[in-house]
């Protein structure tokens, strides 16, 4: 009798020992890790877009890419703008998975390209235009691949992937960013709130690539870009992180701004030196050397990780900030980089917002180890149960 005892006791040991090593397991490879994107396939929509040639809005080549687009995304809602401004024909892109789940997350980039190399080094091609690979075509890349993996995310909100047109025509502030801003400017006060936050990314395929914070920029989606980040190379053990500069940043006038002043949290992930050793804004940067060559796989998928990380574990949800009970200094409604509130997980001293996921992850862990604790118990208990059976069973035949 005790033998049966001692063998259902081992039956129980091996069990609860199985149990541990299959949570174990689980902790090497937590959902968020399960990550799809393929920079490949991102890096041969790069050759594609500049197949097609410059994508100056009215151009053939710009409508070209849209009906690709559009074949791309079987599935979602599309929509197409159209504006007349500044003698120019543009078109605004968005397509909208999950449409009637309420909140928005919304994934921008622009599909223009300049309309000339005003950079160049050769004078005499300063007026012709640019095949924009990494300076159009990287972003537009990254969204599109993106695309392919968020209809099974089961996403409880819904993701509006924003081609934006003509970000890159002008001279200055006044002509540049001409779609974004045609698109805030027809955005209704709800319309905007029901925004939950707005990630542009632009020029990020650069092989050399080299990012850092920049602003104008909402401060919690930035903490949570850059703890992103870190995940993705501590926890999820993909993609070192030196790619990204944790102690410096950049302003730049881009395609979020727009958003950022109709109160949207907004960040632009971008890259502002375009090849080895480049100058802020220097390099490649509107040049005719911007082509597919210099964009590469790697950095596209890195990217395209950060977004796609964000989307499952909710990192782009809940950004928005408490007017009455956060410092902000410029009073846009957004915490930006230069105001005094310093994003903590968890609450600080100016009341910044609390990033529930991170505080519901250290329950969870804390839950995690207490029964951890009662498991090593259990089995050293029943260890202890077994030797005295086996102990006494050796005694009674000797």
């Amino acid at each position: 009798m005790r033998k049966v005892i001692a063998s259902v006791l081992v039956m129980i040991l091996v069990a609860t020992s199985a149990s541990i090593t299959s949570g174990q397991e689980a902790d090497e490879k937590p959902p968020e890790c399960e990550l799809q994107f393929d920079g490949i396939l991102a890096n041969e929509s790069v050759h594609f877009q500049t197949s097609l040639g410059p994508r100056i809005p009215g151009s053939n080549a710009s409508f070209e890419l849209r009906e690709s687009l559009k074949s791309n995304l079987s599935g979602w809602e599309i929509t197409e703008k159209n504006h007349y401004i500044n003698g120019m024909n543009l078109t605004n892109l968005f397509a909208t998975w999950n449409p009637e789940a309420g909140s928005e997350v919304i994934l921008a980039a622009h599909y223009d390209t300049r309309h000339k190399a005003d950079q160049d080094p050769n004078e005499s091609r300063q007026d012709e235009p640019i095949l924009g690979a990494n300076d159009g075509a990287s972003g537009v890349a990254v969204l599109i691949e993106l695309a392919r993996h968020i209809p099974e995310m089961n996403l409880s909100h819904s993701v509006t992937l924003f081609f934006t047109d003509a970000e890159d025509q002008g001279d200055d502030h006044s002509t540049y960013i001409i779609g974004a801003r045609a698109w805030a400017d027809n955005l209704s006060a709800e319309e905007a709130d029901k925004i939950e936050s707005f990630v542009l990314v632009d020029m990020v395929g650069d092989s050399d690539l080299n990012l850092r914070k920049t602003y104008p920029g909402n401060d919690t989606l930035w903490n949570r870009t850059e703890n992103i980040i870190r995940n993705i190379d501590s926890v999820c053990e993909i993609n070192e992180s030196s790619y990204f500069d944790f102690e410096k940043k950049d302003g730049i006038y881009d395609d979020h701004v727009p958003a950022i002043e109709k109160g949207i949290p907004a960040i632009d992930i971008i890259d502002t030196r375009y090849g080895e050793g480049a100058e802020y804004l220097g390099g490649y940067w509107h040049t005719h050397e911007d082509t597919a060559d210099k964009v590469s796989a790697e950095s596209l998928e890195k990217v395209g990780l950060i977004l796609e990380y964000g989307l499952r574990t909710g990192a782009w949800l809940n950004v928005r900030v408490n007017e009455e009970t956060n410092i902000d200094s410029d009073g846009d409604g957004i915490i930006d980089l230069d105001d005094d509130c310093i994003d903590t997980w968890g609450e600080d001293e100016f009341g910044c917002p609390i990033d529930e996921i991170e505080n519901k992850t250290e329950e969870n862990n804390d839950i995690e180890l207490y029964v951890r604790v009662a498991i090593i118990c259990s089995i050293a208990l029943v260890m202890m149960i077994f030797v005295r059976l086996v102990y006494a069973d050796n005694k009674g035949e000797g």
